[in-house]
């Protein structure tokens, strides 16, 4: 019943998330003001439903903490444990505890100006639940039996903090935890909405209530996204004397085996977490704790950690907690000023070297390589646990760009993210084969940075421009497009690359298949109005005709189209077989929509349409967009704010290769034409005599996608009507 449930939640639809902020790199602050969240959204006639950000709230409260220095084998004086374990069980000193730590949020901190009154009523506006999800059964107050009930034998529980921003994520974390195994779970609710719906779906569930994190703002540095990232430290503040070894978890994470092993394996390890790193110094097909870790000199991750119970973490934690009042970042900065205290920090002796003593000498940690709790990066584009000979744990949608769309986006990337089942069979799509450049044999022992991102940036140009033909026969044949595998032959950082990649990463291999969020904003082929952002773009990842979800009657109905310069006729076609078997069917050169559209009428029933160049080596030749001016107006606002930027040259390589003002290159889908300016330039800019549909009454604007596509779709109905197609 419980599956059932989060199938028909799945079907609901995935909302856009305000996650922690850590979709650029934990750290690296000065690179990450894109991380913040983003309006939009676009729904494909009830398939895919409107992916429109919504605010949230996370949750908020504290312990008090003792901040005292004890040896690291000495526990916490009887009294205070004593004290501690009353505070978790009186209700009323955990209310007292949260409103005092409610007050210290409202003290003015560098982070915390709160918004604008008009952005306020804006988020508030967002974040205000449909009534039809006002009132039902909504989950417990947090209690030690729940906590026990779910731990069981194995005296394990896992965390993670769930509120209705975060619901996408929040749904693909649960579906890969049970995949997984993981059955010791339990979610802290962060708002009403969200502890309705995990009641209604049986999941083990407490209520841990934020309501103002809103109205402090929730983008990228705004209070209410540091108190957001917080929202777990509070959560482990209050159930970390219950006694309990306990695992913690952002939601923006996909784990693949049960991490109880660690806490077995290393009995000695009070906390193991992740690392923000590119590289591991652990030997292949070593699984166990990085070789190479100094809590001084490490970034590790707060998003995924494992906590073994004992008074010393029992302190530690509660003085996390307390921090929040008096340290102005998010949680793990803070963590970081925590630990590393200047005594009592230091690493084991061997044969322990791999184990560290923080935090004035009271607790033992250590980390997991970067190969097996592995970030956005280590997986997906270095693929370091096939090179590392390692079975990975956990990852975690870090070191992504562009938001929470761009941490969605990468998960799609890796097959790690669940969209509902029609979002895998909706009737028929369209994507474009790319012209492959042929990797220069030396370029992986090139040493000139500039002269690889050169050759970088200029293959990215000719490829998006290609993807931007495809783009358009796909918006004009109302149908999905599949994303081409894009090659990169240089990553993409927050800081200056050294030869095309991440200064701790330089043995890994070039080009790679650019993740989606190196090029594209996600969330932008859906958002805004059709006057601003025209056209929206129902855009599915590259590797979906791999994925596992997509119907084989999807992936083995596939039709090559090739425009050919061979084809003298205007209305007419030829069909022959490839190479692979596949039908191709020639077509002529240099057509517009509606003079295309009525060739291929005839095999719309093949459900991927398959673009490709090779009969006229041109893609401007290929096709020549659409019929209407109005048409190829409203497409190219779309393609102007899909894209967005490469980065970064290195600061000290401007002046050299007089790149001045050019550290950060914005790409751009139309490096050499668009289909608009033909119809800008000609007697009467149309073309084609269509009308101004117009978006003022079918709630297109401010973010309409729905009634967009189902506009769009209207437009290419009549057109192949009055072609008589």
């Amino acid at each position: 019943m419980r599956n059932l449930t989060l199938a028909a939640l799945l079907l609901l639809g995935h909302l856009a998330c305000a996650l922690r902020g850590d979709a650029s790199r934990p750290g690296i602050a000065a690179r990450a003001a894109g991380a913040g969240t983003s309006g939009g959204g676009g729904s494909f006639d009830g398939t895919r439903r409107l992916h429109q950000d919504a605010v949230g709230a996370a949750a908020a409260g504290t312990q008090a903490a003792t901040e005292q220095a004890l040896p690291l084998e000495q526990p916490l004086p009887l009294d205070q444990q004593q004290q501690q374990q009353q505070a978790q069980e009186d209700p009323t000193t955990q209310q007292q505890a949260a409103a005092g730590a409610q007050a210290a949020t409202e003290q003015a901190l560098p982070l915390g100006q709160p918004l604008p009154l008009d952005q306020q009523q804006q988020q508030e506006a967002a974040a205000q639940p449909p009534p039809s999800e006002t009132q039902g059964p909504r989950c417990p107050a947090l209690s030690r039996e729940l906590f026990m009930e779910r731990a069981g034998a194995g005296g394990v529980a896992m965390i993670a903090v769930m509120n209705t921003a975060q619901w996408d994520f929040g749904l693909n974390w649960l579906h890969h935890v049970r995949a997984a195994g993981i059955d010791y779970y339990v979610i802290a609710a962060a708002d009403v909405v969200t502890s309705q719906r995990l009641t209604a779906s049986g999941e083990p569930c407490f209520e841990w209530l934020d309501e103002e994190a809103p109205r402090l703002g929730l983008a990228w540095g705004q209070e209410g996204w540091r108190r957001m990232t917080w929202s777990k430290v509070f959560v482990l503040a209050a159930v970390v004397d219950y006694g309990l070894d306990l695992v913690v978890s952002d939601v923006d994470v996909v784990w693949f085996r049960d991490p109880r092993l660690l806490i077995s394996q290393h009995p000695d390890v009070d906390l193991i977490f992740g690392l923000d790193h590119g590289s591991s110094a652990s030997d292949p097909g070593d699984s166990g704790l990085e070789a190479a870790f100094h809590p001084n000199h490490a970034d590790f991750n707060t998003g995924v950690y494992t906590l073994r119970h004992g008074p010393n973490v029992s302190a530690w934690a509660h003085a996390w907690a307390a921090s929040f009042k008096d340290c102005d970042s998010h949680d793990q900065v803070c963590c970081y000023r925590l630990i590393r205290t200047g005594e009592g920090v230091y690493q084991l002796p061997p044969p322990n070297q791999r184990i560290s003593v923080a935090w004035h000498g009271r607790i033992r940690m250590a980390t997991m390589p970067v190969s097996i709790f592995q970030s956005g990066h280590t997986r997906f584009v270095q693929q370091l646990h096939v090179r590392k000979q390692v079975d990975p744990m956990v990852v975690h949608a870090t070191w992504t760009y562009n938001g929470l769309g761009g941490k969605r986006a990468r998960l799609r990337d890796m097959g790690l993210w669940v969209d509902a089942p029609a979002y895998y069979s909706e009737p028929s799509f369209l994507t474009v084969d790319l012209d492959r450049v042929e990797v220069p044999m030396s370029f992986n022992r090139w040493n000139e940075n500039e002269d690889m991102i050169v050759l970088h940036l200029e293959t990215l140009r000719r490829q998006l421009q290609q993807a931007y033909v495809g783009m358009a026969l796909a918006t004009a044949a109302a149908r999905p497009f599949i994303l081409p595998k894009f090659q990169c032959f240089c990553e993409k950082t927050w800081y200056g690359t050294v030869r095309c990649r991440v200064f701790d990463a330089q043995d890994f291999p070039l080009p790679i298949t650019c993740p989606t969020d190196y090029l594209f904003q996600p969330e932008a082929f859906l958002d805004g109005s059709w006057e601003e952002r025209g056209m929206v773009l129902d855009v599915r990842e590259p590797p979906f005709l791999e994925n596992s979800r997509t119907p084989e009657e999807v992936k083995s109905s596939v039709l090559v189209i090739m425009p050919s310069a061979a084809l003298k006729c205007r209305s007419c076609v030829k069909e022959q077989l490839g190479p692979d078997g596949r039908m191709v069917v020639l077509v002529p050169p240099s057509l517009r929509s509606e003079e295309l559209l009525p060739l291929l009428d005839p095999y719309r029933s093949y459900r991927v349409w398959r673009l490709t160049f090779g009969g006229v080596g041109s893609a401007q030749r290929a096709y020549s967009g659409f019929s209407r001016g109005e048409e190829a107006r409203a497409f190219d606002r779309r393609m102007a704010h899909i894209t967005t930027s490469w980065c970064c040259r290195r600061e000290e390589e401007l002046l050299r290769y007089h790149k001045q003002g050019e550290i950060e290159v914005m790409l751009s889908m139309t490096p050499h034409f668009n289909y608009s300016s033909s119809f800008d330039s000609s007697p009467g800019g149309d073309g084609g005599g269509g009308t101004s549909t117009g978006g003022g009454t079918d709630g297109s604007n401010g973010g309409g996608g729905e009634a967009q596509v189902v506009k769009q779709r209207r437009m290419a109905a009549d057109a192949g009507a009055s072609l008589g197609g």
